[in-house]
């Protein structure tokens, strides 16, 4: 039983390597080129690796950080993937699968809610902190998707994008969480767990708008040459 999990703690931190330093591309090359593309299923096979062996990871030594990071980063991941299909297919709500998706990664976070009271209590306000953020966060992403998914959100083409930029930068932003979690000392501790996400909310409304700023010159400047 030892050497499964030396096993899967080994390729675990392989997959979270390789989607740190490979996730960081799709965001700085061309949208919808090439690049973006390989690069950006690469993240998408590394993270749902992460997410899935955090799970048995924290199945066989209860962790709160393991379960609510590994369920925040496998529905980031696994919607943002979504956001994309669902815009091709010029869907107006979510099918059977994403409302699957939905239910389970719920149900995760209230098992691990209550797992943590269970074996933590109120005492240990780190944990406390780290869960009640995160799975905040994931609460948020939740509520909205029912929404989106029921069809009471109208969506169009552009939205799907947002979505799908927001999910994908939420799942690379745990990846970061997860790297100085393990790799760096701070005082206190939970400074390195939520440093990451004060940082890179922020930077992900940047990068939409300078992304949508960015089609909308390249549409007037189409126009321009078309009235020419």
């Amino acid at each position: 039983m030892e050497t499964a999990q030396t096993i899967v703690l080994i390729l675990h931190i392989i997959a979270g390597f390789t989607a740190l330093t490979v996730g960081f591309i799709p965001f700085v090359a061309k949208k919808g080129g090439k690049l973006h593309n390989a690069t950006g299923k690469v993240f998408y096979y590394a993270m749902l690796f992460v997410a899935i062996s955090a799970f048995g990871l924290a199945i066989y030594r209860f962790s709160p950080f393991l379960l609510i990071v590994g369920l925040l980063t496998l529905y980031a991941t696994m919607t943002g993937y979504r956001g994309l299909q669902l815009k091709r297919q010029r869907a107006k709500q979510g099918q059977l699968r994403d409302w699957g998706l939905l239910i389970s990664v719920g149900l995760g976070l209230m098992f691990t809610v209550w797992q943590t009271i269970t074996q933590f209590g109120t005492e240990n306000t780190g944990i406390l902190i780290l869960v009640s953020v995160f799975g905040s966060l994931l609460m948020v992403d939740l509520v909205s998707d029912i929404r989106i998914f029921s069809g009471k959100k109208s969506m169009t083409n552009k939205s799907w994008i947002r979505y799908h930029i927001s999910r994908i930068s939420g799942a690379y932003i745990a990846t970061v969480t997860a790297f100085l979690v393990n790799n760096v000392q701070t005082d206190p501790a939970f400074i390195a767990w939520l440093l990451p996400t004060a940082i890179g909310i922020p930077l992900v409304s940047v990068l939409r708008r300078r992304y949508f700023a960015g089609k909308k010159k390249i549409a007037n400047t189409s126009a321009v040459i078309a009235q020419a």
